[in-house]
């Protein structure tokens, strides 16, 4: 990848993803260094001539009346440093870690901060000799800023021993197939001391100066960190939640007309929109929703005439019942050959004498095939009324049940609508997308934004820098620094609370549809829980329990952590927004929803084995995920019950590592909307 060039002003969310899980290398432009030589000279001003202004010549928070000498301001960065690192809990993965520092960066180069540009090219330093900070992800309010996470992480810049760095030799996890240690171990964290920096990454500390504390710890950069890492694999997660979908809708042998370009664009959001143009693109050309024939139901009266045959030859009728398994198998076996010998325009007339026999061509054509086998099978019932014996009223019984399902094999009324899980899927999924698509715009601001307070504003002057210092007065340099709250995350706070609730919604439609392919009372045909000699068998029973569950952990997770604020520092810091919460309750929820929509990938797959040989003409791009998951050694059909565990985590890894949308490139144009 190219180097990326930062001047605070045009970072793309899609950079900080390149940056943090890519390892881009990252430069300042020049300008940026240039404004930020500019806005130092106002500070050292202001410090030399121990002007009391915030943040510069004062103590922090409630402790902004207590004057701070010139000669102390350096042990004031120090001190804030030690004493606001006080995070606890679980290290956040390096790809938050290095968003958090090119964001740092992004917003202090933008020329309002107050720092020296040496400061900016430490952290790029950090970022492009792979520095990994411990950061842990418990202990800020996101307001004022990210107090704690960024102080934990200014430490290493500072090469102070207390902070922590990851050994570069131990082992990289990652879920996702990342060069990136995406799940640290906590003990392979080392020192953060200048020998350690150097011994591992040549790196040298910085000493900070006046401001310079304030100005790396004072922003919500760890919260819009995760909030941009959150975004980038929700995106992907709206993606594969139409995928899942389209397979869903071939399993279930569903009806596609719900997707219709004409009934999206009567109701116009962008999202719904790009969904259903999704799945309809993906089962375009699919056998199964282009036919009327219910090859799961043939499967079932196959294998109930073959489970009957002890009986049929008790009662004199095994050749008879075999006779039409075998008629059934042959339909089953080749649907195109059945539909194509007994077209219309080969004469034939309707076998049953009834003019609504059918409307539909190919309807007729494929009741006419199996009706002379359904004449067979109503011969057989009829003969074995003749018979008192039990067990001739017990096959009689069992031949009447599957010439129930032989007539519903192909029905003569067609199905007009599924229910709602399938029917308002784009619906759902392009609500959650439009949610994205407003969440990816604050993350855009936020990227691009200066957070830290006091802010300063340059007064203007001359362009050398010389020149610029001399003409600058202490009544223009204190009227430039001003005190704000750009620092408060509520704007990401409410941000990361909608996409935590959107993705939820992804994950329970999911489940949904999980739930009507396992249940055979609902499932078109399907046998029950997926699984042959179901009580014996209990097939996919559990996955259900399982994505079941995980949907109701989602809903607790769906609380909102914007509504809620504590008062800290002494009340001075009265409202806050608990803006990195509301992110790390989104990663959850997309993590769940990632298991959730892995257990449809493998629900459908499983439930297509029983509409062969259509298994095998599905759509365009429905046929590319199942071959995808059936080249997969660890993916199979499952004939009998066994551990289902391992093989929801083979597709989990497909769902993570994109692997399914990655097939579909150059083949499949998918739609990805919001496109980052």
């Amino acid at each position: 990848m190219e180097i990326l060039w930062i001047d605070g002003q045009n970072l793309k969310l899609r950079d900080v993803v390149e940056v943090a899980r890519g390892r881009r290398r990252v430069r300042l432009t020049p300008e940026c260094l240039r404004l930020t030589a500019r806005c130092r000279s106002v500070v050292d001003l202001l410090v030399e001539h121990n002007v009391p202004v915030y943040g510069l010549t004062t103590g922090f928070g409630s402790k902004r009346n207590v004057f701070i000498s010139r000669e102390d301001t350096k042990i004031l960065q120090h001190n804030l440093l030690r004493s606001h690192a006080s995070g606890i809990g679980t290290p956040l993965g390096e790809d938050i870690v290095r968003a958090a520092l090119l964001l740092r960066a992004n917003a202090l180069c933008r020329g309002h901060s107050g720092l020296r540009p040496v400061v900016l090219e430490k952290i790029i330093e950090l970022l492009n000799r792979d520095v990994y900070p411990w950061v842990p992800d418990q202990g800020s309010v996101s307001a004022s800023g990210d107090l704690a996470p960024l102080s934990h992480l200014s430490l290493v810049l500072v090469g102070d021993p207390g902070g922590r760095l990851y050994d570069p030799g131990r082992r990289r996890n990652s879920r996702r197939d990342l060069d990136i240690v995406e799940t640290p171990d906590p003990e392979g964290f080392v020192s953060s001391s200048p020998e350690n920096l150097k011994m591992f990454h040549d790196y040298a500390p910085i000493d900070l100066e006046a401001k310079e504390g304030l100005a790396l710890t004072n922003g919500v950069q760890v919260t819009c960190a995760l909030g941009i890492m959150n975004a980038w694999d929700a995106e992907g997660l709206a993606t594969q939640a139409d995928m899942s979908c389209a397979l869903s809708l071939e399993a279930f042998q569903g009806i596609r007309t719900a997707f219709d370009a004409e009934i999206a664009r009567a109701r116009p959001y962008p999202g719904q929109v790009a969904s259903a143009a999704n799945v309809r693109i993906l089962v375009e050309g699919s056998s199964i929703l282009s036919s009327p024939l219910n090859l799961a139901i043939l499967d079932k009266c196959i294998r109930q005439l073959q489970e009957n045959q002890s009986a049929a030859r008790a009662t004199g009728m095994e050749t008879e019942v075999l006779a039409i398994a075998a008629g059934l198998e042959t339909a089953r076996s080749n649907p195109h050959g059945l539909a194509r010998d007994n077209a219309d325009d080969l004469g034939h007339g309707d076998p049953s004498g009834n003019a609504a026999f059918a409307s539909d061509p190919l309807t007729r054509s494929l009741r006419r095939g199996l009706h002379p086998l359904q004449v067979k099978l109503q011969s057989c019932i009829r003969r074995l009324f003749d018979s008192e014996e039990a067990i001739a009223a017990q096959l009689r019984e069992q031949l009447t049940a599957v010439a129930d399902l032989l007539e519903r094999a192909v029905p003569r009324i067609p199905s007009v609508q599924d229910d709602y899980s399938f029917r308002c899927a784009s619906q759902v999924h392009g609500a959650a997308r439009n949610a994205l698509a407003h969440v990816m715009d604050m993350l855009l601001i936020e990227a691009n934004s200066s957070t830290d307070n006091p802010l300063v504003f340059p007064p203007d002057g001359p362009a050398e820098l010389e020149d610029y210092k001399k003409s600058l007065t202490i009544e223009a340099c204190r009227a430039a620094v001003r005190s704000g709250g750009n620092f408060h995350g509520e704007p990401l706070a409410l941000a990361m609370d909608y996409l935590t609730m959107a993705v939820a919604e992804l994950g329970s439609i999911s489940e949904r549809r999980v739930a009507k392919i396992v249940d055979g009372r609902h499932n078109n045909g399907l046998p029950s829980l997926l699984i042959h000699k179901s009580g014996l068998n209990s097939g996919f029973m559990i996955p259900q329990y399982t994505a079941a569950a995980l949907v109701s952990e989602n809903k607790c997770q769906c609380f909102p952590a914007s509504v809620d604020s504590i008062p800290t520092c002494e009340n001075t810091e009265d409202h806050v927004s608990m803006g990195l919460i509301a992110a790390r309750k989104t990663r959850t929820v997309i993590e769940n929803v990632e298991k959730i929509i892995a257990i449809e990938f493998l629900t459908a797959f499983q439930a297509l084995h029983f509409r062969s040989p259509f298994h095998k003409e599905l759509g365009a791009g429905t046929q590319i995920i199942f071959d995808e998951m059936e080249q997969n050694p660890n993916i199979f059909f499952v004939e009998e019950d066994r551990i289902l565990a391992p093989l929801i985590f083979a597709v989990l890894k497909m769902v993570r590592t994109r692997q399914l949308v990655s097939a579909m490139e150059g083949k499949v144009p998918l739609v990805h909307q919001p496109a980052f």
